[in-house]
């Protein structure tokens, strides 16, 4: 049985897994409702005074806590081999270590790529049909609507990732949720420090936001569509080279 298999299994056969990836896309979806319903809080515009493509917008923000369920899936990858003594069994069976991270990388990608999707389609309805709730015609589905529901998916995928590669390193689940959320919050840590915010450009949220347009020339963070899909691909790279190479260094 090859690693890639071995952890398809694992995951299917442990509900955490799947049960993560149904979560992430509904938190995702009530998120969406959350937001349009709080537009007069937030925004002091009713639904009906929003323009209809901002709705698609505000909706596709959604995603984000798909991102962080999926934060903690990919913790939960990461770390319970270690967490339930399964660690040695896995290493005597695949001695190439980078096998299995490369393994586990790719089933939990598929996994935020199958919740990003769901939750991406369902924002997305929401936003659209919106309108509808107070008798008007559904907004339209931009093209710059699309790209950001689109470029979302990247959030889930990526952070997730980072998430597994961090619990791999720092060996448990928690911390693995740290390195997660730690790369989620700090382009606004980077805000509150005076001289920093130029950072910004090379995270994660930099790629992920050039994927999905959400950031524009003169922006700290901003990246064209092609420079941020060469940052979005060294991320995970690094995340993967990163975890195999310290369990690598290690006897279990």
């Amino acid at each position: 049985m090859t690693a890639l298999a071995a952890e398809a299994i694992k995951f299917r056969t442990v509900p955490t897994g799947p049960r993560s990836v149904l979560a992430a896309a509904v938190l995702a979806w009530l998120t969406a409702a959350l937001f349009l319903a709080g537009l007069p809080v937030t925004t002091g515009s009713s639904l009906a005074e929003t323009p209809p493509s901002d709705l698609v917008s505000a909706a596709v923000l959604g995603i984000d806590v798909a991102a962080i369920v999926l934060i903690v899936l990919g913790a939960l990858v990461g770390g319970t081999d270690l967490a339930t003594g399964l660690a040695p069994v896995t290493y005597s069976l695949t001695p190439r270590r980078g096998k299995v991270v490369r393994a586990k990388a790719l089933v939990v990608g598929t996994a935020a790529l199958v919740a990003g999707i769901a939750a991406a389609v369902g924002c997305v309805a929401i936003g659209v049909l919106a309108p509808t709730v107070i008798g008007a015609a559904p907004a339209p589905l931009t093209a710059e609507g699309l790209r950001l529901a689109l470029g979302a998916l990247a959030a889930p995928v990526l952070y997730g990732v980072l998430a597994l590669a961090g619990a791999m390193v720092l060996r448990g689940t928690g911390g693995g949720i740290v390195v997660g959320l730690g790369f989620l919050v700090l382009p606004t840590v980077l805000d509150w420090v005076p001289g920093l915010a130029a950072l910004k450009v090379v995270l994660p949220a930099a790629a992920i936001h050039g994927l999905a347009g959400a950031s524009h020339p003169g922006d700290p963070e901003f990246l064209a569509t092609a420079p941020a899909a060469l940052s979005f691909a060294g991320w995970l790279v690094l995340a993967v080279a990163v975890a195999t190479w310290t369990t690598g260094r290690r006897d279990v």
